[in-house]
């Protein structure tokens, strides 16, 4: 998550890890998390740019923008930002369950709320690193709960809302430099590179190639 590539989720592969050795004990502990877990109401479509390597653009769709109503009533809604998915350590990302964009819009949301923290934006003072945790929790749930996004996974349910309550995420939350939103979002190159081709020259300047980019419809 977020525009640089960090590991600051230490704790998502440690209770990855417990989970194989502790067996029932540590289910007990994930299935209770799961199941006190509110959800609410997540919608929405996602364009996400590439930009370099492990580095995206999240640009809101003016029609239908990712949207986040908990249960609470309160409601959250990313604007642009740099994000890198979900910052899964390596060692898991073999694990098709902790691919960083298996969870695309619970990640994005939390990131979001890191830029709120950082930036200063309206509301920013309310929030807490817990309060980070717990919207990507019940987004979480709320995805895992639609029919399309693969099933329930309580373990991995219970290991991303731990690795947000690590250490290295909270330094990162009281300490990360603010990365304008509301700044002119740098495409990385500026310009695409000239190639040479085969096709005979048409004595124009060829147009830049588009950058890279995928979206996901939350239904």
């Amino acid at each position: 998550m977020h525009g640089r590539t960090m590991n600051k989720w230490p704790g998502l592969a440690a209770v990855a890890v417990a989970a194989l050795s502790l067996g029932g004990c540590l289910e007990m502990i994930y299935g209770w998390h799961y199941d006190q877990t509110k959800s609410g109401d997540l919608k929405g479509t996602i364009r996400i740019t590439w930009v370099g390597q492990d580095q995206f653009i999240y640009e809101p769709d003016p029609v239908d923008p990712l949207t986040f109503k908990r249960a609470d009533g309160t409601v959250i809604r990313p604007q642009a930002m740099y994000t890198d998915g979900g910052s899964i350590p390596q060692a898991l990302r073999v694990i098709k369950a902790y691919s960083p964009w298996g969870y695309a819009p619970s990640f994005l949301l939390h990131d979001w709320l890191f830029v709120v923290k950082q930036c200063k934006l309206a509301g920013y003072e309310k929030l807490t690193l817990e309060d980070a945790a717990d919207v990507l929790s019940e987004s979480m749930k709320t995805l895992m709960e639609k029919p399309n996004f693969g099933g329930v996974n309580k373990l991995v349910h219970y290991s991303m809302y731990e690795g947000v309550l690590s250490s290295t995420a909270r330094d990162y939350w009281d300490n990360g430099k603010c990365n304008a939103p509301d700044a002119k979002i740098q495409r990385v190159p500026d310009e695409a590179p000239r190639t040479r081709s085969l096709a005979p020259s048409t004595g124009r300047s060829e147009a830049a190639a588009p950058y890279p980019s995928f979206v996901i419809k939350v239904p």
